[in-house]
Order: structure tokens, then C-alpha cells, then sequence
């Protein structure tokens, strides 16, 4: 009970912030809502073209978490301070291809076949995000300096300053410059939040300033190994999700939009486990770098994520008509989302276990075979098996559905299985060290 206790203490302000930013997309679509479907479109459209390119790079970002966590465990913040300032330059490299990416919206989204009158929208919206790529990062990064010494709440309220900063944002510029009011709003926010972390977590911060030298190429190629592994594993998921919404599309419009309004429910629910597993990646990597027993947190967290999902799976399961009602009254679409919700009972599940366990093995310092276990689920099983029932035996968005739901059982055994491989390779505190052990080092 008491790592659960500690658990819990670091997860909920975790929580609330990723609602928050999720929320900021949602309230964007509303207010945008007003001026038409393609207006609507164009900015969701946009947003996750943007999300799509930036998601490996903001991925590497929480990839620095073993060396934060770890130098905080072993009580050495500036250590941490110089892995985070080495994690800036990384992220810095990595927002020049993503900017290019960004800027490149228009032909890539033509060629991914997008509706004509929706592209040009789309495309104005990534340009203008462009601009706060590096904010977005740079936040990123400073959040998980803070985050691996165990101040979770510092970016909790710079996204509720960020909310309302959007919302007075929008209401300001929607009405003059459409979608394009938008993003600039979004822009805005970004770079507030980021002035707003350091200044709210600035006490947090001092002592971890570096005073050794930064630019190192062998320990940013060090850094870079580390951190790369976990925005591809990421990336790789995220893109299999679009993927997913890309066959449920050629379904049928209301496959689409089924598919959509499910995978947003479950995705609100998932918020939990995804703060357990930022919680799991700062108490194990803390406690890896003090060389102390880990392995009781690890069990706590999964337990924790394990128990939260079954609690919303329940409701999926039982009710998932009014789930469904409650996106869109539209009849076809309530069918289809009480269909697959039930199988987004045991999806979300196995998506909580395999969140919650890459936090542990980042806390661990393993990040590579994670990426691969992503590869073979999703891209080698999940997704060609889902094509397949979807299409070649005909079950439609529910084979889908059971692909996905597959990948991620497989993804989440092997995740299990390789934190009980550390377990096992973790040596006790030896006579002479008290309550200190150490983690057999991977390759």
C-alpha cells in the first residue's frame, strides 16, 4: 500500500495535465465548430498531421527519463540538470526534419488522397504550427526534468494556464482569421506554457543547472541511443492507431466515425494509466538510481494501471450503448460502437499494462527491444490481421478491432515478461551495502 500511496501521489497531477492537453484539441474543434464542417475539418485534419510528425520527437523527449530519474535517485540533480540540457539539443536537432514536415503538409496530405477543399486549411494550420514546434519540445523536456525529481504539479497548472490562454486565444482570433486564428492561438499557448514552466518550476530547476560542459558528442550519441528507441516505439503506435482509422475508413464513413468516437472514449480513460506510467518511470528510475529495491513499485504500478482499466472496461462492457449516444445519436454509428466497445474493454486493459510497463523499463534504462516489441505487435500481427478480418473475411470495423485488441495482448506479455527478466537480474543488497543493490547493466 505504500507504493500505491507514492504511486498515486505522483500519477493524478500526470493525469490532469494530459486531460488538459487533450481538452485544448477538443475545445479547439468547438469553437472552430461555428464555421462549417470543412472549417472543423481542416483543423482536425491539420492537427493530426502535426501531432503525426512531432510524435517521435516529443517520444525522445521522455526518453531522457532513466538519466533524470536515475541521477535524482543517486541524490545528484545537477547530473540530471546535464542529461536534460543534452536532451534540449537532441530535441533542438530532431525540430529541424519536423518543421521540414510540417511545412511539407499540403503535397503529403494531396498524396494521402485528403479532400481537396479540406488540404488547403489543413495545410495553413501545420505552417503556422511550425512555429511552435521548439516551444513544445523544449516544454517537454523541462517537464520531465521536473517530473524525474518527483515535481509533478509544476506542469499541471502551466496547462491550466495554457486552457485558458487558448480559449481567450481562440475567441480572439477564430472570428477574423478562421482556422488559421486557431493555430496561432496555439501557438501562443505554447510558448507561454513553456515560459510559464520555468518560471513556476524555477525552484526545482536552480539546482539542477548544469556546470560541466554540454556539448559532448559521445555522451549526446549516448543520450541519443537512449532516447531515440522511445519516440520510434512512440511514433510506431500512434501511427498504427492512424492506420486503423485509415482501414475503418475505407469500411465505410460511418466506420470511420465510429471507430473515431470509440478510440476517443477509450483514450480518456487511458489518461489514467498513462500518469501511472510517468509515476512508475520516475519512482523506478529514483529508486535504480539509490540501488534500491524496485521491484515492489513495479508490481504496485501494474496492479494500479491493471485496476483502473478493468473499472472502465466494465463500464464499456455494460453500457456501450450510452457510451456511443453520448458521441454521435447518429444510428449506425451507436451500432458499430456497441458492437466494438466491448472489445475496447479487453483492449484498454492490455493498453493500460503496456503503458504502465514502458514506464517501468524506461525507469529501468531499457528502451530498445520496447521499440521492437511495438514492430512485431502492431506492424507484423495487429495491423495485417486486423486488414484481414476487417476485409478479407468481411467482419468490418469489430476485425479491426480484434487485430488491434491482439497487438496489444502481445505487446503487453512481452513488456511483462521482460521487467520479470530484470527482476531476476536484480541483485540484492549485498552485507556490507545495508539497503543498497544495483540492475544488471543491458546492452
Amino acid at each position: 500500500m505504500i507504493e500505491v500511496r507514492r504511486l498515486t501521489s505522483l500519477a493524478w497531477p500526470v493525469v490532469l495535465g494530459q486531460l488538459g492537453l487533450v481538452g485544448m484539441g477538443s475545445v479547439d474543434l468547438l469553437m472552430i465548430g461555428g464555421l462549417g464542417r470543412d472549417a472543423t475539418a481542416a483543423v482536425g485534419l491539420g492537427n493530426t498531421w502535426s501531432f503525426s510528425v512531432l510524435i517521435v520527437a516529443l517520444g525522445a523527449a521522455t526518453g531522457i527519463d532513466p538519466l533524470v530519474t536515475q541521477a535524482y535517485g543517486a541524490g545528484s540533480a545537477q547530473r540530471a540538470g546535464v542529461a536534460a540540457s543534452r536532451g534540449l539539443l537532441l530535441v533542438a536537432a530532431l525540430s529541424v526534419p519536423v518543421v521540414i514536415l510540417h511545412l511539407l503538409a499540403a503535397p503529403a496530405l494531396s498524396a494521402l488522397g485528403q479532400p481537396g477543399q479540406v488540404v488547403p486549411g489543413a495545410a495553413l494550420y501545420a505552417r503556422i504550427l511550425s512555429i511552435s514546434v521548439l516551444p513544445m519540445l523544449s516544454f517537454s523536456v523541462i517537464r520531465q526534468l521536473l517530473q524525474g525529481g518527483g515535481s509533478m504539479r509544476p506542469a499541471m497548472w502551466v496547462v491550466g494556464l495554457g486552457n485558458l490562454v487558448n480559449v481567450v486565444g481562440n475567441l480572439a482570433l477564430i472570428e477574423r482569421h478562421g482556422v488559421a486564428g486557431v493555430a496561432w492561438s496555439t501557438v501562443i499557448v505554447r510558448w507561454v506554457m513553456l515560459v510559464g514552466l520555468i518560471g513556476v518550476g524555477y525552484r526545482q530547476l536552480l539546482p539542477a543547472l548544469p556546470i560541466e560542459r554540454i556539448w559532448d558528442l559521445r555522451a549526446l550519441r549516448r543520450l541519443a541511443a537512449l532516447a531515440l528507441p522511445v519516440g520510434l516505439q512512440v511514433g510506431l503506435e500512434v501511427w498504427a492507431f492512424n492506420a486503423g482509422a485509415l482501414i475503418a475508413g475505407w469500411i465505410s464513413p460511418g466506420a470511420l466515425a465510429a471507430h473515431t468516437a470509440a478510440i476517443n472514449a477509450i483514450a480518456l480513460a487511458f489518461m489514467v494509466p498513462y500518469g501511472i506510467s510517468a509515476a512508475a518511470a520516475t519512482r523506478v528510475g529514483n529508486l535504480v538510481g539509490a540501488r534500491a529495491d524496485w521491484r515492489p513499485a513495479a508490481r504496485s504500478a501494474l496492479a494500479l494501471g491493471a485496476s483502473v482499466m478493468v473499472l472502465s472496461g466494465l463500464i464499456f462492457a455494460l453500457l456501450p450503448g450510452g457510451v456511443a449516444r453520448a458521441y454521435n445519436p447518429d444510428p449506425e454509428v451507436v451500432a458499430l460502437v456497441t458492437r466494438i466497445l466491448p472489445i475496447g474493454a479487453m483492449f484498454g486493459l492490455f493498453d493500460a499494462v503496456q503503458v504502465v510497463s514502458f514506464g517501468i523499463l524506461r525507469g529501468l534504462g531499457d528502451t530498445r527491444r520496447p521499440a521492437l516489441f511495438n514492430v512485431l505487435g502492431y506492424w507484423i500481427v495487429g495491423l495485417p490481421l486486423g486488414t484481414f478480418l476487417a476485409l478479407g473475411l468481411g467482419l468490418g470495423l469489430p476485425g479491426v478491432w480484434i487485430g488491434l485488441a491482439l497487438a496489444l495482448a502481445l505487446i503487453s506479455g512481452l513488456l511483462v515478461l521482460r521487467i520479470v527478466w530484470h527482476g531476476r537480474a536484480w541483485i540484492g543488497p549485498a552485507p556490507d551495502q545495508g539497503q543498497r543493490g544495483r540492475i544488471r547493466e543491458q546492452g
